[in-house]
């Protein structure tokens, strides 16, 4: 199942699911994911859920601006309507949420730390091939 997880300063603080066709996203305590913002319109976009053709295959996500002052953004881009991939950011207003979906999501190996010879200072080391 895929989720949105607001980021505060990078940080993930609430998540919520998307559990139906459509999730609305806005200022209005009707919608799905209420923003507190003024710079957030009444309904200002959705996330739509687009079931597969087959159970093989998993459901795609867009997410479509509803003619919002503001714009939607995934990334870095205005949007009208996109198609929404795992680790996507969106930003409706001022607020920031991270895109996951577990089905589409390729597992990252987890990085190992290394200590440096400076006292204090840690770092990770990419393999290159």
């Amino acid at each position: 199942m895929a989720r949105i997880v607001q980021l505060l300063d990078g940080v993930a603080t609430t998540q919520f699911e998307i559990n139906k066709p459509e999730i609305r996203i806005g200022r209005s305590p009707e919608c799905d994911v209420y923003i507190d913002d003024t710079s957030v319109s009444s309904v200002h976009c959705v996330i739509e859920t687009i079931p597969a053709a087959d159970e093989t295959q998993p459901a795609e996500y867009h997410i479509r601006d509803l003619g919002s002052t503001n714009g939607t953004y995934v990334n870095i881009d205005r949007v009208e309507n996109a198609r929404l991939v795992h680790e996507d950011v969106i930003r409706v207003g001022l607020k920031n949420f991270k895109f996951i979906d577990e089905q589409s999501a390729q597992h990252v190996k987890t990085a190992r730390i290394k200590k440096s010879w400076i006292p204090g200072v840690y770092y990770t080391k990419d393999k290159k091939k």
